[in-house]
Order: structure tokens, then C-alpha cells, then sequence
């Protein structure tokens, strides 16, 4: 019942989310008819507060195989992620042309079609594929038993590609007896990908949630003029859990992810993804008796210098939707819509003072109490899963008070509707 009123709540606060979505305000009225947009009531007041009762950072809690992309890394200490992709259902006969269905004796030119977002790509090559089979009964969600069979005894194939082999498709070959030998004992094949080479390398290949599943071909016979046979990622586990099983048909598997900063920081990024979650104490009278122009979260940038530092992440901010009933930030902090489709260019190496907009939340928040909506934002990587790039900023626990998240806002009283 508590879920049912959870839900149809969220569903009225984004239908009116839209509404005020639509409407922007322009101080600029000078091309317009007084009586239809009457003079601001009183000149723009400015204030800053410290007005953050809640800042901390929280685990994106979407789970493995949601990103849209995998991300296949080997950077030294750094960072090494690998990627698994299930073929759980493989076929066991082919049909020759002009023909009957006859079980498949043999496996020619098998390959995985791998879909590769070019503009990910570092490090000078070559590098190294290897594939692995990381098949197990173990836990679905256990990546430490899968990253366990990346050992010799597991070993199927590898492949070198030098830079300029890495384009938007790649034909990934792997052992034709590795494919058969899972064919003809009807188990399933569960490839491990993992990247070695003598300098540090990173590429992401599109998932099946990306719209460009990895998928295996190969022919059941040497004739070239056999038509090839192809399958698409497909978990059978978890049973009875349709939902997670499609999810980790394709997933990344971090073997080592970069260190986090100081437990004191608040970490928008990075793998696995984190974000921020902020909840405000804001005066009455400027949610319920202003028109606020302008509402900026002052936030403090510490560099963060491990990976890419002049590289970019983009941060969008989101209205927390979550209501009084959930009081884990962590959950809250999953409960959210975005406020605006503008996002905030942040390079990770920068320092210094950062602005997140806000005044979209303003009209939200003062048509719904803070028992439905809480005066709360959350701030996430736009591409959260997809990049280890990391962004740190001062908490309120800071000590210097001028470095810790502050709220200015501009605003006038409020100015009724109507012709005068």
C-alpha cells in the first residue's frame, strides 16, 4: 500500500514538474504589455545561506548491467574493469541450403561483433584482448567469483588490435572450439574480456542497454557460402527474475577501481558511480511569499588529479522526489527527475567555486509540502557508470566556512496574477 501511495505521489509531482518546466523566467520584459506581465513587485534582494542541512555521498544503486556502455580498462593501479557478456542460449543445429536441420559438428570463424564508442578510446595501443570463460554457479551478482576464472586454466583466445584497428566495429575472434565444445554439451558460454598491453589502455563498447548488443557469429561449416549464425546476449539467471537476468546479459566487472577521496568529500562519478544528495533548510517566506529569479548552490571544487584531469564531466542536477517515509539517503538519492536538461561542464583536475542552478526547484517546492517533495537535490554524472572520471567538492564538514556548499538566491516579493 505504502509503495502504491509512494508511486502515484512521484506521478503527480512529475506531472506538475512539467508544467513548471515549461515556464522560464526573463527579466526582460520590456516588449511586453504591462497589463499582461505586471511590474516585479520590489526591487531583487540577494542573499546567501548556509542553508545545506545534508550533504554526503551515495552509491548509485542502479546496478550491474544498466550502463550503456562496458567499460573495458587496464591503467596500471589505477583503474581495471573487464567485460562479461552471456550467451546462455546457443543454437544446436543449422539448416544447409536446400536442406534439413542437422546438429552443428563444427564451429568455422566465430567472432564477437563489438560496437566501440571511438571517442572513449585512450592510451596509444597496442593492447590485447583476451577472452576468458567466466562461467559459474556462483552468485549473479558476485563479481569477485567471476574475476576469480580470469586465470590460465580459463583462458580462450586472444586478439591484438593496434590503434588504428579499433574503429566503430571490431570483429573480436575467438577459439572455434571453446564455441563447440559449449554447443555440443548445451551449456552456456560466458565470455570475460579483459585488456593487457604495455601502456595503459580504455575503450567502452556499447551494451545490449545501449541499443548495440555484442553479439557472437559464427558458421557451422567451412563453406563460405554457408549463411552464418548469430546470437545475442542472453542471461538465464537469476531465474524467475526477468528484469535482472536481461541486465546481465552484458555487464562491466570492476577489478580495481581508483582510490575515493577523503570521506569527508562529496563525489559526483567515478566506478563505481557515485553521487551527491543535498537537502536544504530554506526560509518559508522565500518559498511560500517570493518570486525567487535566481537560486545557485555555491560549491568548492578540490582536484582530483588521478585520471584525466582536463577531461570533461558533465553534472546534472535532479529534484529529489523521495518523500518523509524514506529516510535512507541512499534510497532517496535513486527517487529523483531532473530539474533541467542544461548540465554543468566540470574537469576534474579543476579547483575552485562551481555554480549548480536551481531555481526550477523553487515552483516545485512551493506547491508540495516537504513531506512529498523534501528540499532536496541530487547531483549525478550524465554519463554515471559509463566513466571513471570522478569530481570532488567541499562538504559542509569543511573547515573553512566560505569553501563549504552555500545557497545564494535572488528574489522578489511575490506578485499576484491578475489585471490590476
Amino acid at each position: 500500500m505504502k509503495s502504491s501511495s509512494l508511486l502515484l505521489r512521484s506521478f503527480a509531482t512529475a506531472v506538475l514538474f512539467v508544467s513548471f518546466a515549461s515556464c522560464s523566467e526573463n527579466l526582460d520584459s520590456s516588449g511586453v504589455c504591462s497589463v499582461l506581465c505586471p511590474p516585479v513587485g520590489g526591487n531583487v534582494q540577494n542573499i546567501t545561506l548556509d542553508a545545506v542541512v545534508l550533504d554526503t555521498t551515495v552509491q548509485s544503486l542502479s546496478g550491474l548491467g544498466t550502463e550503456n556502455g562496458l567499460f573495458l580498462a587496464s591503467r596500471g593501479d589505477t583503474l581495471d574493469t573487464r567485460v562479461i557478456i552471456r550467451y546462455d542460449s546457443l543454437p544446436v543445429t543449422f539448416s544447409p541450403k536446400a536442406d534439413t536441420a542437422r546438429p552443428i559438428s563444427s564451429v568455422d570463424s566465430a567472432y564477437l561483433l563489438l560496437h566501440i564508442d571511438t571517442l572513449s578510446i585512450k592510451g596509444p595501443g597496442p593492447v590485447t584482448i583476451e577472452a576468458y570463460d567466466v562461467d559459474t554457479t556462483a552468485s549473479d551478482t558476485s563479481t569477485a567469483a567471476v574475476l576469480a576464472l580470469f586465470r590460465p586454466d580459463r583462458f580462450i583466445s586472444s586478439q591484438v588490435f593496434n590503434r588504428a584497428d579499433l574503429k566503430d566495429t571490431v570483429r573480436y575472434y575467438i577459439s572455434d572450439s571453446a564455441v563447440l565444445a559449449k554447443i555440443q554439451s548445451k551449456a552456456q558460454l560466458r565470455i570475460g574480456l579483459r585488456s593487457t598491453g604495455p601502456s595503459s589502455s580504455q575503450m567502452r563498447i556499447i551494451s545490449t542497454e545501449g541499443g548495440l548488443p555484442p553479439t557472437l557469429s559464427f558458421r557451422a561449416t567451412p563453406d563460405t557460402a554457408t549463411a552464418p549464425l548469430t546470437s545475442s546476449p542472453f542471461s538465464r539467471t537469476p531465474a524467475g527474475e526477468a528484469v535482472i537476468a536481461f541486465r546481465l546479459s552484458d555487464y562491466t566487472a570492476i577489478a580495481k577501481g581508483p582510490p575515493p577521496g577523503s570521506p569527508s568529500d562529496l563525489e559526483v562519478g567515478g566506478l563505481p558511480p557515485r553521487r551527491v544528495i543535498v537537502r536544504f533548510n530554506i526560509p518559508l517566506n522565500i518559498i511560500d511569499s517570493a518570486t525567487v529569479v535566481r537560486a545557485t548552490l555555491l560549491l568548492n571544487q578540490i582536484p582530483n588529479p588521478l585520471l584525466d584531469p582536463t577531461d570533461t564531466v558533465l553534472i546534472l542536477p535532479s529534484l529529489v522526489l523521495a518523500g518523509k517515509a524514506v529516510v535512507d539517503p541512499t534510497k532517496a538519492a535513486q527517487i529523483v527527475a531532473d530539474i533541467t536538461l542544461d548540465t554543468v561542464r566540470v574537469m576534474p583536475g579543476s579547483s575552485g567555486l562551481r555554480e549548480i542552478e536551481l531555481a526550477r526547484a523553487f515552483p516545485i517546492w512551493r506547491t508540495q509540502s516537504p513531506d512529498t517533495v523534501p528540499r532536496a537535490l541530487v547531483l549525478k554524472a550524465l554519463n554515471e557508470g559509463d566513466s571513471p572520471l570522478e569530481i570532488r567538492f567541499s562538504s559542509s564538514e569543511e573547515a573553512v566556512a566560505l569553501l563549504r556548499p552555500r545557497l545564494r538566491i535572488s528574489y522578489t516579493a511575490r506578485v499576484p496574477l491578475g489585471i490590476p
